[in-house]
């Protein structure tokens, strides 16, 4: 997998859109596309999110998002202008919940001074 700038970046926000509308899902809070990695060939795709104040477990909403892989990726095609649609696969992205523990331990350590 690479990052395809231009393809990745197209795919993320065609699927940002697609889960406030035509895809959207409730039980996930707020979703957020944070990366897109696409192979050479466009045959997969690798989509990184990232939940807030989500009402299921991440892995309930990755199952959820698996079922629903076959609509998500006709809705995409009729959006996209690509020679293939690739394959889904979805991510938890979890640098949000690691950079806020990062902070609370850093201002720990500041108000331990």
């Amino acid at each position: 997998y690479k990052r395809t700038d231009r393809v990745g970046d197209e795919i993320r926000h065609v699927l940002g859109n697609l889960f406030i509308s035509e895809a959207f899902i409730p039980e996930a809070g707020l979703l957020t596309v944070t990366k897109v990695l696409v192979t050479d060939d466009l045959k997969l795709a690798k989509i990184y999110l990232s939940f807030l104040e989500n009402k299921k477990s991440v892995e309930d909403l990755l199952l959820l998002l698996g079922t629903k892989h076959k609509l998500i990726r006709h809705q995409m095609g009729m959006k996209l202008t690509l020679k293939y649609i690739p394959q889904l696969r979805f991510y938890y992205d979890d640098s949000l919940k690691q950079s806020e523990q990062i902070d609370r331990i850093i201002k720990k350590i500041h108000n331990n001074d």
